[in-house]
């Protein structure tokens, strides 16, 4: 019968053996690899090109920048004129542009919500309640530009009877568009709220 042979020194004194320093390193390495790599895993990360992001708000700041000087300069100059051209319709000029610059307001604003949902995005954590309060803002700067498309229609087409028809037309074409945008934008959110619940629970289980 084969008798089994101790392994070390210690052993065969009747002592514990003593483990090797290898296995010790090797055990104490472990835990600390693996934690490394859950706080890489705690890490928020996106999927969108950060060069995505940047051109994105360069051209968020470009559309800012060009509805400013349109309020403040050409919607004026543009007032000004039509009242000269058309001396008829002059007391409608001031009532015009203020609606248009109103709707530009609201477009800068909307544009504004749209730049933090993109800064959001580039942090993953564009899935939180905090993004839907920035949707919220598109969907109101939206319907208030859809509303005053379409009073701006009502007006030139029913009440001034504006000439050439492609003015009224025009702002009918504009309010239709921002209508069906305004619904894409509640398909959008509904989805938002949707996968931020599910992001939500996936958290809580894990």
């Amino acid at each position: 019968m084969a008798i089994e042979q101790p392994q070390n020194q210690r052993q065969r004194n009747g002592q514990p053996p003593v483990p090797d320093k290898q296995d010790e390193r090797d055990r104490y390495a472990g835990p600390a690899q693996h934690t490394s790599v859950e706080k890489d895993d705690q890490q928020p990360r996106s999927g969108i090109n950060p060069v995505v992001i940047v051109v994105l708000k360069i051209a968020l700041a470009a559309f800012i920048a060009i509805s400013v000087i349109a309020q403040i300069w050409v919607l004026p100059l543009v007032a000004r004129r039509s009242a000269q051209d058309a001396p008829q319709y002059a007391p409608y000029a001031t009532g015009y542009m203020l609606a248009v610059i109103a709707a530009l307001a609201c477009f800068e604003i909307g544009l504004i919500a749209v730049w933090r949902l993109a800064s959001l995005s580039a942090r993953g954590t564009v899935f939180a309640n905090d993004s839907l309060v920035w949707v919220d803002i598109i969907i109101a700067c939206v319907s208030i530009a859809a509303l005053l498309a379409l009073g701006l229609f009502i007006h030139t087409a029913f009440i001034a009877h504006l000439k050439p028809l492609a003015v009224p037309l025009g702002a009918l074409l504009v309010a239709l568009g921002l209508l069906a945008m305004l619904l894409l934008i509640i398909v959008l959110r509904a989805l938002l709220v949707s996968a931020t619940a599910q992001r939500d629970e996936l958290e809580a289980v894990i």
